[in-house]
């Protein structure tokens, strides 16, 4: 299935290892927290970002993920959860 998504393929052919992960997150809960890290800067400025495809990707695969398992995206923990 990810394997024929042309966000998992942006992401996967620029970086393998977050493609890795989010093969193994997918349908988990464990995705939504992985991809909430990936798109924070949480890094005191160290993280360059990610080029401007790959981030459009990433935001992309976490819509797709929200819609097929809207269950694994709600947080009832934070009312400021853009992902809630």
């Amino acid at each position: 299935m990810l394997d024929d998504d042309r966000n998992f393929n942006v992401v996967n052919a620029a970086f393998p290892h977050v493609g890795k992960r989010i093969r193994l997150f997918w349908g988990e809960p464990e995705f939504k927290p992985y991809m909430l890290d990936l798109q924070t800067m949480n890094r005191g400025g160290n993280r360059e970002g990610f080029p401007t495809a790959v981030a459009q990707a990433l935001f992309a695969l976490t819509l797709k993920h929200g819609m097929e398992h809207p269950s694994l995206m709600q947080s009832k923990e934070d009312v400021w959860d853009p992902w809630a």
